[in-house]
């Protein structure tokens, strides 16, 4: 395995840097793409051996994955890996030795335990995170790559379901551990109960709405009524939250009803 590795970065703050210092002398070649608009200062003294990208505007995380893709196999790397900034590892290597070690050519994506989620390896049809997933460069570049058009959320989602849909696999590795951090994991409590709030801002918000639905469109076969009931109520539960304990309701309601509308219309929009 020669392994390139792709983090993108949105107004990084130090702790990021500690992020990548897990994974970083692990990695054959690591790429940080900065979809901060105009780059981030922080990003410019990164040390030897990193290569920076940014096209100085928010570009999205399939964009910024696809020309990692790129420039990985230019490089002739055999697998990608694809992190978000608010992640680290917990023994990465033991995963990379895992994943270079497996002979199974129709897997498609590795993925560790994400917060200790997983005790247990072996092939999964749960959607993997993002975040710490491993592409064979020669399958990922068969299937198409990453979809742009979805910029942010539900990227996992899609690429998991287009490897599927190709007779691949996605594999569970353990004796590592995803430490990923997921909105501002904010807890709240009201009625004698504790509810934790994301604090998304509207762009997420209407990504993440309208993504989901795009999907419907895509993968027909995976939205049953039931799931795109479901999805809809989990939405609605996401405005009630807003409503009662985020700040910017109007701006993030409204993304989240402007996504909906779009996604079921199949308009991909950009926020």
């Amino acid at each position: 395995m020669k392994l390139a590795t792709v983090v993108v970065a949105y107004h990084p703050t130090a702790k990021v840097l500690e992020n990548i210092a897990s994974y970083a002398a692990a990695s054959d070649e690591l790429y940080v793409w900065d979809n901060t608009p105009g780059g981030s200062p922080l990003l410019a003294g990164l040390a030897t051996g990193i290569v920076l990208h940014h096209e100085h505007a928010n570009m999205g995380l399939g964009y910024a994955y696809n020309r990692a893709m790129e420039h990985a196999l230019e490089a002739g790397c055999t697998h990608l890996m694809t992190m978000d900034q608010d992640s680290r590892f917990e023994d990465f290597a033991n995963y990379r030795r895992q994943a270079a070690e497996c002979t199974d050519e129709k897997i498609a994506i590795f993925t560790p335990p994400v917060n200790h989620d997983i005790d247990s390896p072996g092939y999964r049809y749960r959607i993997p995170c993002q975040s710490g997933s491993i592409f064979p460069l020669q399958i990922l570049k068969s299937i198409g790559g990453f979809r742009e058009d979805l910029f942010i959320g539900m990227v996992d989602a899609e690429i998991s379901l287009k490897a599927s849909e190709r007779g691949y696999k996605i594999y569970q590795v353990v004796g590592c551990n995803l430490a990923h951090e997921i909105g501002s994991g904010r807890k709240v409590k009201r009625f004698g109960k504790t509810v934790e709030v994301s604090d998304y801002s509207p762009l997420r918000h209407y990504y993440d709405s309208r993504n989901r639905i795009l999907l419907w469109h895509e993968f027909p076969y995976d939205a049953d009524r039931r799931f795109k009931r479901q999805m809809l109520a989990n939405r609605m539960k996401t405005v009630v939250k807003i409503a009662l304990f985020e700040s910017h309701k109007y701006a993030k309601i409204k993304a989240i009803v402007r996504g909906i509308c779009n996604g079921l219309r199949n308009r991909a929009i950009p926020y």
